[in-house]
């Protein structure tokens, strides 16, 4: 119950800011890309990893990648490479915040990707508010305001799968 309550003030409140929130959105595919920016939940050590060799892969493509991550934990995170933003960064009603976010939020990518399976408010909360150009997530659809591009798994929700359907449909753009 309060969980829902949580979630009910999380999208009234983004529902407000979409209303002022104002971003140039334009098609692009991974060739025209130079900046991307990755969102994903850091929680899961193998899911970060196959994260990881994702972004791997763009930078063999000469993109530049951001890689930030949230970390479902409210204690410090040891050993990770890239920014990351925990527990600690979320108000009661589950939006983030801190320096960290906004300059995520700020920067004028060419392509955004969450790269979560799951729902994960905080995530879709800087996805919707993304100064990115090009945004692109999984397939909900009641999170519209949050993805230009929605890659549906059809039931096959595998955090591998899901990257091969994003690097398949950015290609073919």
């Amino acid at each position: 119950m309060i969980n829902q309550i949580k979630k009910w003030f999380h999208f009234y409140f983004l529902k407000k800011e979409l209303k002022f929130h104002k971003a140039h959105r334009q098609l692009l595919n991974i060739n025209d890309a130079k900046e991307i920016g990755i969102i994903f939940d850091a929680t899961d050590v193998d899911q970060t990893a196959i994260i990881n060799q994702f972004a791997d892969s763009l930078k063999g493509l000469k993109k530049k990648i951001y890689l930030f991550g949230y970390y479902n934990i409210p204690k410090p995170a040891i050993n990770f490479n890239f920014p990351y933003f925990n527990k600690k960064n979320l108000n009661w009603y589950l939006e983030p915040s801190g320096l960290l976010v906004e300059e995520f939020i700020d920067r004028k990518f060419d392509i955004l990707i969450n790269v979560s399976i799951k729902e994960n408010l905080p995530l879709e909360y800087i996805a919707a508010l993304s100064q990115a150009s090009y945004r692109v997530g999984l397939y909900d659809p009641n999170k519209l305001y949050c993805y230009d591009l929605m890659i549906d798994l059809k039931g096959n929700k595998t955090l591998q799968k899901y990257i091969d359907q994003v690097k398949h449909y950015l290609h073919i753009l």
